[in-house]
């Protein structure tokens, strides 16, 4: 028994060792997956009447995708550029009309989206592998210019934000599909599980 305990300590001091970032430099996936549930309820359907007003926008999808484990911390970064891009660009919109979309829930998607770049902000302080941040962080402004021109040029209108709405739904499914990204968070929470563990073990 003695040597399971000190076996389980030596293990929580190799944590102890690579274990350093907060709690809050984690991205959730439940929390996007509510974001997107939240933004695809808010309205229904692509309206049929504002086919001929979409317009193609280049959704820069290479920005989430990583070859390697080393790069992950360059998406995570990506991700979370993604969050304040979509919170900057709805903070500078006037809202849509209420009763175009599900009021409530447009605001609870508004706060969800906040929540998120609180939780996660240092996640910017990661300097790891992350040297291809700027070409991704270029992509997505151009990106998200062309979704806030889009929605200038149309006015506001009704069509302007269902497509905005499109366009913010497709990214977030598209982070939501690459299971990659999330593995480091994951690992990170479960990490920080098992520091609790160690430090009950050292205190008893």
């Amino acid at each position: 028994m003695d040597f399971l305990r000190v076996a389980l300590l030596c293990t929580c001091l190799f944590f102890a060792q690579v274990w350093s970032l907060p709690t809050n430099c984690i991205l959730s996936k439940d929390l996007m997956k509510e974001s997107y549930k939240l933004l695809e309820t808010a309205g229904g359907l692509f309206p049929v009447q504002c086919l001929e007003e979409k317009v193609a926008i280049h959704f820069p999808k290479n920005v989430f995708k990583s070859e390697n484990m080393d790069q992950v911390h360059g998406v995570e970064k990506a991700v979370y550029q993604t969050l304040e891009n979509i919170d900057t660009l709805f903070e500078n919109s006037s809202d849509p009309e209420s009763d175009q979309w599900d009021e409530e829930k447009w605001k609870d998607f508004r706060g969800l989206i906040y929540r998120q770049i609180v939780n996660s902000k240092c996640i910017m302080n990661k300097s790891e592998a992350a040297q291809d941040f700027p070409s991704r962080e270029a992509s997505l402004k151009v990106y998200f210019e062309t979704i806030s021109s889009t929605l200038k040029e149309k006015d506001f209108s009704y069509c302007a934000w269902e497509i905005v709405r499109n366009e913010i739904l497709h990214t977030l499914k598209f982070m939501l599909d690459d299971t990659t990204l999330f593995k480091s968070s994951e690992f990170e929470i479960l990490s920080c599980m098992y520091m609790y563990v160690c430090m009950y073990l050292f205190i008893n």
